[in-house]
């Protein structure tokens, strides 16, 4: 499922290299921490889940994480869908989640000093 305002960025940017994207999400609802490994996981379920796409299509990788906060990289054009993605995700592992998003950027550096006041390594 494409949205509109997707399909006629698509259509306008096929020659186009794609722009960097990246948002930055909290898991709520739990104590304790997740793994890498198990956050990813339940990224790509998801992405198969609802657009029935591997997670290389939109870009997504988890470029930063520390249990409960990070962030992660998406094409330009599907920003919407990625922070999508995050928001329908409810269960990583045997957990229920709730996942928050909490900003968007350009820039890896200007992401974590707004969304984490610098404090999200790597």
């Amino acid at each position: 499922m494409v949205t509109l305002s997707t399909f006629l960025l698509l259509a306008s940017n096929q020659n186009k290299k794609p722009r960097h994207r990246y948002i930055g999400f909290i898991i709520t609802g739990v104590e304790k921490g997740f793994s890498r490994s198990a956050v990813n996981k339940a990224i790509r379920e998801e992405t198969l889940k609802i657009f029935g796409k591997k997670t290389e299509d939109f870009g997504l990788k988890l470029i930063r994480f520390n249990g409960k906060e990070g962030m992660i990289h998406c094409f330009h054009i599907y920003k919407t869908e990625a922070i999508h993605i995050l928001q329908s995700i409810n269960k990583i592992g045997k957990e229920n989640v709730r996942i928050k998003t909490v900003g968007t950027s350009g820039t890896i550096k200007s992401l974590n000093k707004k969304s984490f006041k610098g404090k999200l390594e790597r």
